[in-house]
């Protein structure tokens, strides 16, 4: 809190600095309230994915993840997606997304363009070896889980961050 020395030869009215005095004290308090409830919602959402995602060993498919990577699944302001289906199996289809996907998903597995060549024609990646889907598509989960959390963290503050690196220590 910052307070204004009255002085006796200032020309400001006293009554106007105490209002003016408070109306700053009110402002911090209600941006501190706010500041509070988004962290709050962040770290909660954090631990929402963490929970969903790493601790039930829960996979993303091929197909839903370069999704994701690519922002199809993204939501609006108002909380809908911001494409539709039809719009999305469009963007699917357009030439060379198939390249981008497999070459991406080479990268993150650390497994070859070809091999994932082999799992079916187009996106649907229906073809994956049923003995290495399962351990693929939890890989491809913790990878979207550090995707989100690290979009996630551009918005928040150095105590919200400690708390939620202190939650992930307690999950070791």
């Amino acid at each position: 809190m910052t307070y204004t020395k009255y002085n006796a030869s200032n020309n400001s009215n006293p009554i106007k600095l105490v209002a003016s005095a408070e109306t700053k004290i009110h402002s911090q308090r209600a941006s501190s309230s706010d500041l509070k409830n988004r962290k709050n919602q962040l770290v909660n959402l954090t631990g929402k994915i963490l929970k969903t995602s790493i601790s039930d060993k829960q996979g993303i498919h091929p197909r839903r993840f370069c999704r994701r990577w690519f922002g199809w699944e993204a939501m609006n302001e108002y909380g809908r997606p911001r494409f539709t289906e039809e719009q999305v199996l469009a963007m699917e289809s357009e030439h060379g997304y198939r390249e981008q996907c497999i070459n991406l998903l080479a990268r993150i597995l650390k497994i070859k363009p070809n091999t994932i060549h082999r799992w079916g024609k187009g996106v649907a990646f229906d073809k994956i070896p049923a003995d290495r889907r399962q351990k693929y598509e939890i890989y491809l989960g913790y990878v979207d889980t550090i995707r989100v959390i690290t979009t996630s963290l551009k918005e928040l503050d150095e105590n919200s961050l400690l708390r939620l690196l202190q939650r992930l220590e307690m999950r070791r």
